[in-house]
């Protein structure tokens, strides 16, 4: 009885074995994943230097604008964005001239002026035509009122 025991359980393991065995030899290797190579940081672009005034003739104010824009594009994008940039060049001056006119004054007394920021990325890329910057920079910013 206990070498019939011993004979199943041997008939047994040798016919698991042997599927295990013919399964791994029908399918092909496994390839090990190679590791992604990891992406390139995003550049940074300079869009340009603006400067403006706005008057406001019931208060009797004039209020000086002088900021420099950069953003941030993948590096894989650097190229077209580029090209974009220099055959609308004009039209994305104008476009975030006016987007900074129509700003409110809420908006330009943040300090880390984050609406102004997301409202301008998002006319820059619109003008663009692509979203090419994935976020937007301001250096230099500084506002006078008279």
């Amino acid at each position: 009885m206990l070498r019939s025991n011993a004979i199943k359980h041997l008939l047994l393991f040798s016919c698991a074995a042997g599927a295990l065995l013919a399964g791994c030899a029908a399918e092909p290797p496994v390839e090990v994943a190679q590791a992604d190579q990891p992406e390139a940081p995003p550049v940074e672009m300079a869009i340009g230097d603006f400067k403006f005034r706005m008057s406001d003739p019931t208060a009797g104010t004039t209020t000086k604008f002088n900021f420099a824009l950069y953003g941030l594009v993948p590096a894989d994008q650097v190229t077209d964005a580029q090209a974009a940039m220099t055959e609308r060049e004009q039209r994305l001056r104008d476009r975030v001239l006016r987007t900074a006119r129509e700003a409110s004054p809420v908006e330009l007394e943040d300090p880390d002026l984050t609406m102004f920021r997301k409202r301008m990325l998002l006319e820059v890329n619109r003008e663009l035509g692509e979203m090419y910057f994935q976020e937007l920079f301001l250096d230099r910013y500084w506002v006078k009122t008279r």
